[in-house]
């Protein structure tokens, strides 16, 4: 992971994490051989993405073509987790003592 987020969001640092999607082998093969898959670690502005007060959010899209595309979906999932906007998401966990 980074070491400095990727994006600074209402509070909040952005860590977008990009990993190549892991296909299931079937027989004939199509070969995608340059899929992703995403998700984005949340943590309070200032605070280390790998302590208690970070959460991390796998992404539920299919999978991007390249990286970039991942990163910036990663990101935008992470706005709109904070803005409330993803039904049954929040930053906030009765473990995680994130004060807005």
């Amino acid at each position: 992971m980074d070491i400095y987020p990727a994006a600074t969001y209402k509070g909040y640092d952005l860590y977008p994490l990009v990993y190549k999607h892991a296909v299931t082998r079937v027989w004939p093969e199509p070969r995608p051989d340059r899929s992703f898959d995403a998700a984005v670690v949340i943590c309070a502005e200032g605070e280390s993405p790998e302590g208690g007060q970070a959460r991390t959010f796998r992404l539920e899209a299919a999978p991007w073509d390249n990286v970039g595309g991942a990163r910036r979906g990663a990101l935008r999932y992470a706005e709109a987790i904070i803005n409330g906007t993803v039904p049954g998401v929040s930053v906030v966990s009765p473990g995680l003592a994130m004060a807005r």
